[in-house]
């Protein structure tokens, strides 16, 4: 039995470089047709205008091709350097970085500076 990887792994996506399809309130494109997914700045918005201020690793600068967060890369933040997020659950980091589509452009250590506290040992906080 040969099996076709192909198949079984998602779409590719192509990345910023594509525009954005926009997303009307009923879930269709503009021309009419049925939205493949929502635009990702529409769900950012919609988010924030309900006071919801946590993002997604997808949402991320500092989210590589291959998964990998950045940021623990780089040791910005508390996790292995190997560190690969679970992509579509919403949180907070500090280590966030939005892309140019995002309507806020603040980093994650100024929206949620005080994440790098609850971070630290409790020895290094007194």
């Amino acid at each position: 039995m040969r099996i076709d990887w192909d198949e079984l792994l998602p779409p590719k996506r192509t990345g910023l470089a594509e525009p954005l399809q926009k997303v009307g309130a009923g879930g269709t494109a503009e021309d009419g047709e049925p939205a493949d997914e929502p635009a990702p700045a529409a769900g950012i918005a919609a988010r924030e205008a309900a006071g919801d201020k946590r993002r997604r690793c997808t949402e991320c600068g500092n989210l590589n091709e291959r998964g990998i967060c950045r940021a623990a890369e780089r040791g910005e933040i508390a996790a292995s350097r190997s560190y690969t997020p679970i992509r579509d659950l919403l949180r907070r980091c500090e280590g966030f970085a939005p892309l140019p589509s995002d309507p806020d452009q603040t980093p994650g250590r100024e929206k949620w500076g005080w994440l790098a506290e609850l971070s630290r040992p409790k020895d290094a906080m007194s």
